[in-house]
This record gives structure tokens, C-alpha cells and sequence, in this order.
């Protein structure tokens, strides 16, 4: 589900601008924009809560500051905008979440929904797999349901029209597409694919050696080669390198 943002500016050139960051950005949705802060102050407070605010700090009417007072408790997150750098500690006494000084490219406006957005989403999809758990039938049990908790899973290996799912201690094979299990498991952190057969957990790796991983039930899984790449990026963001002197 995309994140629903408002845009406060009285200029219609800056509102243009973010709304097509926000086009760019995949987990944003511009739900509606205002040059007024009096009628974003009615809208908001009828049509709340939202994930997003970004507004001006300089307009007629109502500063953002005195906005920001009154709308704060209807959003999630508060970016404010403006030319001025003097108003950056107005910006830690109304609780915004970034201030992004005018003029912003993407690249800035990216990195500050990134910094806004990726502790939340780390914090909930860790807090996901601790709770989460799935059901599946076992073809071996009569398609009996098995609770499985996705923490304890291991791998799951594609047998064409079902999938071996790797536990610590035991096996289970049910019926369900490699697109399937892809669809399911690879929207948590832990889990991603070294083979076009295999997706895995990188909770149980237990140790890497050339093409080789062994997991932590035992299993051994051949890396393929198209997939060298995501691995690389997996060790470069885990392995400790000692410090240059």
C-alpha cells in the first residue's frame, strides 16, 4: 500500500516539482496539494490521518510553522520546505521529520523520504517476521495445514509445481509456484535468491565458501552465477572489514 501525501505550498511551481518527485518515488501517493494553508487545514482535519505532509514554511495566511501546530497530530511524518535555513530549529519545535531547503533535486528529495521512511519500515518488517507465520498443506501429511513461523524457515527450493520448504529439523512440501513463494517470502528483509531454484534466508547462513553456502540445518546450496551480484551486495553490507590505518 503507497504512503498518501499532501503538499502545502503557496507556490505553484514548487508543488509542481515535488508532485513529480513524488511520481518518481514507488512508495509515495499524492492524495492532494493546496496553495492555501486555511483550506489544507480544513481538508486535513476532515479527510486524516495521512503518512506524509510536505509544506512551505513561508505562506500568507498561516506560516507553516503556525500550520504545523495545528495539523501535526494528523500525519505521521512532517517534511517542511522552504529557502530559508534560518527556520531549521522552528522545524524541531513543531516535530517535523526532515527539512529539505529550497531548491531540492530528486536525489535529495529521495534521500530524505529515505531517512524519514526507513527506520519505520525496517522496525515493522522485523516485528513482521517475529509475529508472522503461515499455514501450508503438506503433501506428505494427506495436505494436513502446518503452521510454519517464517523466522525458523530456512530455504525453499522449486519442484516445479511445488516448493520444498527447508525448516531446521524437518521438510515440508506443498503445493504452490517458485512466483508464488518469490511473492510471499522476498517482501521480508531476510529472505533473497542466490538460484533460479532456491530462495533462502540469510538468517541461517552459517558459513560461504567459493559457490557454496551451507545453511544452518545442514543444507548445502550452489550460488548461480546470474546471482553473484546480490550476493556481493548481501556480504558488502555484512561483513566486518577491519578499520585502515
Amino acid at each position: 500500500m503507497k504512503l498518501k501525501c499532501v503538499i502545502i505550498d503557496d507556490e505553484i511551481e514548487a508543488i509542481e516539482e515535488i508532485t513529480e518527485y513524488i511520481a518518481k518515488t514507488p512508495e509515495l501517493e499524492l492524495t492532494e496539494s493546496f496553495t492555501s494553508p486555511l483550506l489544507a487545514l480544513n481538508y486535513i482535519r476532515n479527510n486524516s490521518p495521512f503518512d506524509i505532509i510536505f509544506m512551505d514554511v513561508d505562506m500568507p495566511e498561516l506560516t507553516g510553522i503556525e500550520l504545523s501546530k495545528l495539523i501535526r497530530k494528523y500525519t505521521d511524518k512532517l517534511i517542511l520546505t522552504t529557502s530559508h535555513s534560518k527556520y531549521a530549529l522552528d522545524a524541531f519545535d513543531v516535530e517535523a521529520d526532515q527539512f529539505l531547503l529550497k531548491p531540492f533535486n530528486l536525489k535529495k528529495f529521495v534521500s530524505a523520504i529515505e531517512k524519514v521512511l526507513k527506520k519505520d519500515i525496517t522496525d515493522r518488517r522485523e516485528q513482521d517476521a517475529q509475529q508472522d507465520y503461515i499455514f501450508v498443506k503438506s503433501k506428505e501429511e494427506n495436505l494436513k495445514l502446518v503452521k510454519l513461523k517464517i523466522n525458523d524457515i530456512v530455504a525453499i527450493e522449486s519442484l516445479l509445481n511445488y516448493v520444498r520448504i527447508y525448516m531446521p529439523k524437518t521438510n515440508i512440501v506443498t503445493h504452490m509456484s517458485l512466483k508464488e513463494a518469490k511473492d510471499l517470502f522476498l517482501r521480508y528483509n531476510s529472505f533473497i535468491q542466490l538460484h533460479r531454484s532456491f530462495i533462502i534466508s540469510s538468517d541461517h547462513i552459517e558459513g560461504i565458501e567459493g559457490n557454496n553456502l551451507t545453511m544452518s540445518n545442514g543444507k548445502k546450496i550452489t550460488i548461480g552465477d546470474s546471482y553473484r551480484t546480490v550476493l556481493n551486495d548481501f556480504l558488502h553490507r555484512k561483513t566486518l572489514r577491519p578499520t585502515s590505518k
